[in-house]
């Protein structure tokens, strides 16, 4: 199957599957992901583990904290990196322990002579202990109808269920209330 085909097969899938859920906006091209719309309806009733260098970090984390890279220890895979927009010496990037999830908020520690970018780890989120059918939501939210580049979201069934701000000031993550956030994203990552 070449490459066209398959862009309309899943183009196709795509409108299949939206119209499914309601109303369907058109797309400017069929190529395009969709973005993900989701609004408060609830409250958390479980959040992850934060560990920052201004507490005590469980075991498991306070390895990573302070860590330079790349490359990244072995065992470890990166299956998100993202700059934090209107911060570009942040980064958010979901790494991957076996099965377990971390989301790591990294700040650009230098460059090399060839501008390979190179972070420091600087807090950390456990994402493994969520359970089935969540999906990250690293950008795009807005905060009482306004951009807020630093918060991202966890999301299920279209409702965001915990939030955080990646704060690039204290280089920490912080829980924040889900109420008054709305979010919409093409850059979403499934945690299953």
């Amino acid at each position: 199957m070449n490459k066209q085909m398959k862009k309309v097969l899943l183009a196709g899938i795509m409108i299949l599957l939206f119209s499914a859920c309601g109303k369907l906006e058109p797309t400017p091209a069929p190529t395009e992901a969709p973005e993900l719309i989701v609004t408060v309806t609830e409250n958390p009733t479980r959040v992850p583990t934060a560990a920052s260098t201004e507490e005590a970090a469980p075991e498991k984390f306070s390895k990573y904290i302070g860590l330079s890279y790349p490359p990244l220890p072995a065992g470890l895979s990166e299956d998100l990196a993202m700059l934090i927009q209107d911060a570009n010496d942040h980064s958010l990037s979901l790494v991957l322990d076996g099965t377990n999830k971390m989301l790591w908020l990294s700040k650009l520690s230098h460059t090399d002579s060839n501008g390979k970018a190179y972070w420091e780890v600087k807090d950390i989120l456990e994402l493994s202990n969520l359970g089935a059918g969540h999906v990250l939501v690293p950008d795009g939210c807005f905060l009482n109808g306004q951009p807020d580049h630093e918060i991202f979201v966890v999301v299920k069934n279209g409702t965001i269920l915990l939030a955080w701000r990646a704060n690039t000031t204290s280089n920490v993550f912080e829980v924040i209330p889900t109420i008054g956030i709305e979010c919409q994203s093409d850059k979403t990552m499934s945690l299953d």
